[in-house]
């Protein structure tokens, strides 16, 4: 039997230690291998194209079509969901898990199932796009060529960063219930997020 690999972060750029995906592989540095652990947690993001969306993923629909999916994976995967916060046009986690693997099948089988199902519900633009065309008129439209203009449902990889100490993790918990209460409108958005907190809103967050 093969030993586990381990997550070690010793051949990473030092400015991408912890931290990996989203805008990162703009720059040739943040390419390198993902960090994972399987003794940290795992800030996740998932960041989608608002041309896809109407409406964004906080709509009815797609908001429980999306916690049934990450319901059923997260088990699926032996993935400990911590924290979840879906917004208008992308999705925070706090998870954990004990293999690099359970990670990775994770990420992949999500994000697919996701473009996949609101494909299929008609839930994205190209699907509302193409009904409403073959409504007004009768000519042909040709779903191959229009599936190749289309842009994907997710912006760019997944975002993860290991979350180190408990301070840390302590910030990256109040950040996801900050994104959470400002979508649901019981705190104001300002640039200053954590930061520009009363102490009022402090319990909010903290309800």
């Amino acid at each position: 039997m093969q030993k586990q690999q381990k997550f070690d972060f010793a051949k990473v750029h030092w400015k991408y230690r912890f931290s990996h995906g989203g805008t990162l592989r703009n720059s040739r540095k943040g390419r390198g291998t993902r960090p994972l652990s399987k003794k940290e947690s795992l800030h996740l993001v998932f960041k989608a194209n608002k041309d896809c969306l109407r409406g964004g993923l906080r709509t009815y629909r797609r908001y429980f079509l999306i916690q049934k999916i990450v319901d059923r994976y997260a088990q699926k995967f032996f993935v400990k969901i911590e924290q979840i916060s879906i917004q208008n046009d992308h999705v925070h986690f706090l998870i954990r898990a004990s293999r690099r693997t359970d990670y990775q099948n994770f990420f992949r089988v999500v994000t697919g199932q996701i473009a996949q199902q609101f494909q299929k519900s008609g839930l994205l633009n190209f699907a509302l796009d193409l009904h409403q065309k073959k409504k007004v008129t009768d000519t042909p439209v040709d779903i191959t060529e229009t599936r190749k203009k289309q842009k994907k449902l997710w912006k760019h990889r997944p975002f993860t960063r290991v979350i180190c100490g408990w301070k840390a993790y302590k910030t990256v918990v109040s950040y996801v219930k900050l994104n959470e209460q400002e979508a649901l409108g019981n705190i104001p958005y300002r640039k200053l997020r954590l930061k520009g907190l009363s102490s009022g809103e402090w319990e909010i967050l903290w309800a």
